[in-house]
């Protein structure tokens, strides 16, 4: 049985993952800028602690810096 979003063509599938794989990787190059100017601006006094996960949660991050609080049981 076959997904309904499935993509059959082998060419057409290999793009469709190209495309997602350059996605991934301007989505990675943001995450590490946005990480950055939060370090800077948490080291220099210009954030406190509590905006900074404020940031991290709106951006989805939480779970990047805190793993082990984000585990559900």
């Amino acid at each position: 049985m076959s997904h309904p979003l499935m993509v059959s063509d082998p060419e057409v599938r290999k793009q469709l993952q190209l495309a997602g794989l350059r996605f991934m990787c301007s989505r990675a190059r943001w995450l590490e800028s946005e990480a950055k100017l939060l370090g800077t601006s948490l080291k220099n006094g210009n954030l406190s602690s509590r905006e900074v996960d404020a940031r991290l949660e709106q951006m989805g991050a939480l779970n990047l810096v805190y793993p082990e609080l984000m585990r559900c049981e």
